[in-house]
C-alpha cells in the first residue's frame, strides 16, 4: 500500500506543478516584436473590423506603404489602434500605440473607398456604337473612379448609343449614353394618376436618362418636351 501511496503522491505533485506552470504562463505579459509590414497588416485588419462594426460593408481599405527602413519595434502589451480624426474620411491617419510604460507610437495612412457595382465596357467602343449585351460587364469598383451617375442596370444600357468612345474596363455613366438620340422613333407615354396612353414620336435632340428633350408627335405633328425614361422612350405628365 505504501508503494501505491507514494505513486499517487508523486502523480498529484506532478499535476500540481503542471498546473502552477500553466498558471504562470497564462499570467506572463504579452510580448511581441513587430516589423513595419506586420504593423501595417494589423492596422489594416483593425480598420476593416471598424468598418464592419459600423455597417460599412461596401468599403475597401488600402494601406499606404510604410517605410521599410523602419526598425522593428518591441511591445510587451497588445498594440492599440485609433483614428486621429474620429470621423471616417477617404484619407485617414491611424495612430498605433504600444501601451508599455516606456511605449512608443507611430502613424500610418489609409484610404477608405466606397465600393459600388458598376457596368463597365467589356471592349473598346467607338462613339456612336450601339451597346450590345456582350459589350458590358458588371464589376465592383470604387465610386470615386467615375464622375456622374454610374449605370448599374443592364436594361438601361443595352440598346443605348454611346455619346463618346469608351475604353476597355471604363465605368459607364449616364453622361456616356444617349438613350434617346436625335432622329430616333420613340414611344411617348402620357401618364396620369389612373391612365397611361402612348403614341409614336420623333426625337429632335439627344437625351440621357432623366433629360428633357423635344419630341415631335408623329400623329398630330405637335412638338412637346418630355423626359427620357428608358431606351427610345419618353414620358410626360397628363
Amino acid at each position: 500500500m505504501k508503494m501505491y501511496d507514494n505513486f499517487f503522491q508523486t502523480l498529484t505533485c506532478r499535476k500540481l506543478l503542471t498546473g502552477i506552470g500553466l498558471l504562470i504562463a497564462s499570467t506572463q505579459p504579452f510580448a511581441a516584436e513587430y516589423n513595419s509590414a506586420q504593423i501595417s497588416i494589423e492596422a489594416h485588419a483593425w480598420l476593416e473590423n471598424q468598418m464592419a462594426e459600423q455597417g460599412n460593408a461596401a468599403t475597401k481599405v488600402t494601406m499606404y506603404p510604410v517605410d521599410q527602413r523602419l526598425a522593428s519595434k518591441y511591445c510587451e502589451l497588445p498594440l492599440e489602434f485609433s483614428l486621429v480624426n474620429q470621423n471616417l474620411q477617404t484619407q485617414n491617419s491611424i495612430r498605433v500605440q504600444c501601451p508599455d510604460l516606456d511605449g512608443w507610437q507611430l502613424y500610418l495612412s489609409a484610404k477608405v473607398s466606397k465600393m459600388v457595382m458598376a457596368l463597365v465596357s467589356n471592349r473598346q467602343l467607338a462613339a456612336g456604337s450601339i451597346i450590345t449585351e456582350d459589350a458590358v460587364l458588371a464589376q465592383e469598383r470604387e465610386q470615386s473612379q467615375a464622375r456622374g451617375v454610374i449605370m448599374q442596370d443592364p436594361a438601361m444600357v443595352i440598346g443605348a448609343r454611346t455619346k463618346r468612345s469608351l475604353n476597355i474596363g471604363q465605368i459607364i455613366t449616364n453622361a456616356d449614353l444617349c438613350l434617346v438620340c436625335k432622329g430616333d422613333i420613340v414611344t411617348i407615354e402620357g401618364i396620369s394618376d389612373s391612365l397611361v396612353v402612348s403614341a409614336a414620336g420623333k426625337a429632335l435632340a439627344d437625351g440621357a436618362l432623366g433629360d428633357n428633350v423635344r419630341v415631335q408627335n408623329l400623329q398630330s405633328g405637335r412638338t412637346i418636351v418630355a423626359s427620357v425614361s428608358a431606351i427610345k422612350k419618353v414620358a410626360i405628365k397628363l
